[in-house]
C-alpha cells in the first residue's frame, strides 16, 4: 500500500498572472494525492545450464496488479494489470543473447491531475484571423476575410470592431490555457526489446551491449501543440484556413478558443485572454524505436590504467500525435512548434580516463547531432534566412544567418582527480572545456518551454566554459 500527496504553495505575487516575469501566468495553488493497492509477482527460473551451446538460458516473468483512488470528488478510481516476458540465452563464454516483452502503465501524477487551468505563453507564427499576414509567411497578401472565417473569429471573442484589424501575435507569441484534468486515466505501453552482450575472451577488458528497442504508447497523457489546435478549427495550414468550413464557427474545436476582446487577437492580458486551449488527456499516441550501443573497454599500458567507454543512441523515429485529429509528427532530426524537446537523429558519449597512482585524468566527449527545420513548419513558418542588418547589436550583425538548420555540435569537458592522502581527493572539472557556444535558432521556431533566448538550452550548452571544485574527505 502506498499513498502520495503532493502540495504547492505560493505566495500572493505568484498567483497573480503578469505579476512576476517568464511565461506570464499565475503560479497557481496545488493540493492533491491518490493512494494504490498493489500486488506482483517475479520469477527467475535456470532453464538450461552447461550443455552444447546451452551455456545458459534463463526465463524471466512479472505481473503487477495495481488499484489506484484518486483524492477527489466522487471517489475516481482505476485498476491496471502489467506484465513482462523474457529470458537470457548465453550459447557460448563471452556472448549472451537478451530479449524482454512488457506491457507497461503510467498512472497520471499529482501535477497532470491536480493543476488548476492557467494561462501561459506559447510560441504561434500565424494566427489565421489576422488581417495583416506576417511579411515572410508564404500567404502574405491573402485574400481578405471570408464570411466563414469571420464567423469562426467572432464566436471566439473578436467583436466587428476590431475584426478587421486583428494583429499577428506580439513576437511570435500567444495565449494558451492549460493544466490539469481529473478525468485523466493511466496511458499504457507495449515494449520490446532484443540485444546482445559480448565479452569476448581474447579481448580482455573488453565488452560491448547493442539493443533494439521498440515502445509504443496509447491513451498517452499528451496535450496538443499550438498549431495542432489551430488546425484542429481552421484546417490544416494553406489556403483552406481562409475559409473554414460552414458550421464550423459551433464547433467546440473553435469556440473552445478565446480571443482579446480589446483587439480579437490571440495575445494580450492573460486575466481576459485565454487563447489557445492545451488541455491535458488520454487521446495522444507515442513511438519512438532505435539502437543503444554501449562499449567499455580497459587494460593496464605499463604507465597507467587506461579505460575507455563509449555510449551512443541512434533512433530511428520519435512520433508524437496529441490526439487523433492532429498531425502525427516524427521530430527525430527536427524541430518546430509542433516539436517539443530535441530528439537528435545521433547522439553518443566517449570517455577516456588515464589513471595513475593518485591521480585520475579523463575526457568526456558529448556529440549531438543536426537539426532541420520541420518541413510542415518551415511551409508557413519560414525561418529567417539572409544578412542580420548592419548596426544591430548582435555579433552576428552583418552576417549570414539561416535558422532553419543547426549543426552537429561536440562538447568536451575535462576532469582531474588527486588522492592527496588516504582521507581526503580533491576533483577539478572544466566542463564546455573549448567555451562552445550554443547554436542559434531564433526565437519562435520551438515551443516556449524548450525555446528560449534564440536556442534549445535544454538541449544545448548555453552558459560556456565553466569550472568546479570539489574535495571528498573520509574519516
Amino acid at each position: 500500500y502506498k499513498k502520495y500527496r503532493a502540495v504547492q504553495q505560493s505566495d500572493t505575487l505568484s498567483q497573480q498572472a503578469g505579476e512576476l516575469g517568464g511565461g506570464g501566468g499565475a503560479a497557481p495553488n496545488i493540493n492533491g494525492g491518490y493512494d494504490v493497492w498493489e500486488g506482483f509477482a517475479e520469477l527467475v527460473a535456470p532453464l538450461v545450464q552447461d550443455k552444447p551451446f546451452f551455456k545458459g538460458l534463463t526465463f524471466e516473468g512479472g505481473i503487477r496488479y495495481s488499484s489506484y483512488r484518486v483524492d477527489a470528488a466522487g471517489d475516481p478510481s482505476y485498476k491496471t494489470t502489467t506484465y513482462k516476458a523474457g529470458g537470457n540465452w548465453e550459447p557460448v563464454d563471452g556472448l549472451k543473447i537478451r530479449g524482454n516483452y512488457s506491457h507497461a502503465v503510467r498512472a497520471p501524477n499529482i501535477s497532470e491531475l491536480f493543476t488548476p487551468v492557467r494561462t501561459v505563453l506559447t510560441n504561434l507564427a500565424d494566427d489565421p484571423c489576422a488581417v495583416l499576414t506576417n511579411a515572410a509567411l508564404p500567404i502574405a497578401g491573402r485574400a481578405p476575410q471570408s464570411a466563414n472565417l469571420r464567423a469562426v473569429c467572432l464566436a471566439q471573442g473578436a467583436t466587428p470592431g476590431n475584426i478587421v484589424a486583428i494583429q499577428q501575435p506580439t513576437a511570435g507569441q500567444a495565449n494558451v490555457s492549460t493544466g490539469g484534468n481529473l478525468a485523466l486515466r493511466p496511458e499504457t505501453a507495449n515494449t520490446y526489446t532484443i540485444g546482445a552482450v559480448i565479452q569476448p575472451a581474447m579481448v580482455p577488458g573488453l565488452s560491448i551491449t547493442i539493443d533494439y528497442y521498440n515502445i509504443k504508447v496509447s491513451r498517452a497523457i499528451t496535450t496538443p501543440t499550438a498549431p495542432d489546435s489551430i488546425a484542429a478549427c481552421f484546417g490544416p495550414i494553406g489556403a483552406a484556413q481562409l475559409n473554414p468550413p460552414a458550421g464550423a464557427a459551433t464547433s467546440a474545436a473553435c469556440t473552445i478558443i478565446r480571443r482579446n476582446p480589446i483587439t480579437g487577437g490571440l495575445d494580450g492580458d492573460v486575466a481576459t485572454t485565454p487563447g489557445v486551449f492545451a488541455g491535458l488527456s488520454n487521446l495522444g499516441k507515442l513511438k519512438t524505436d532505435g539502437i543503444d550501443l554501449v562499449i567499455n573497454y580497459s587494460r593496464d599500458i605499463g604507465f597507467a590504467k587506461l579505460a575507455l567507454s563509449f555510449a551512443g543512441n541512434y533512433t530511428h523515429d520519435s512520433n508524437f500525435q496529441a490526439t487523433p485529429t492532429s498531425v502525427d509528427r516524427d521530430c527525430t532530426g527536427f524541430y518546430s512548434n509542433g516539436c517539443g524537446s530535441l530528439q537528435p537523429k545521433f547522439q553518443w558519449s566517449q570517455r577516456t580516463t588515464l589513471s595513475f597512482k593518485q591521480l585520475d585524468v579523463s575526457l568526456l566527449w558529448r556529440h549531438i547531432d543536426n537539426f532541420i527545420q520541420e518541413p510542415a513548419d518551415f511551409a508557413v513558418n519560414p525561418a529567417f534566412i539572409g544578412n542580420l542588418q548592419a548596426g544591430v547589436a548582435s555579433p552576428l550583425s552583418g552576417q549570414a544567418v539561416d535558422f532553419s538548420k543547426t549543426p552537429s555540435v561536440d562538447y568536451f569537458d575535462l576532469s582531474g582527480r588527486v588522492a592527496v592522502n588516504d582521507h581526503l581527493s580533491l576533483t577539478l572539472t572544466v566542463q564546455n572545456l573549448l567555451d562552445k557556444q550554443p547554436p542559434l535558432t531564433g526565437s519562435n521556431i520551438g515551443p516556449t518551454g524548450f525555446n528560449s533566448g534564440n536556442t534549445y538550452p535544454s538541449t544545448y550548452d548555453s552558459l560556456g566554459r565553466r569550472f568546479a571544485v570539489q574535495a571528498r574527505l573520509k574519516f
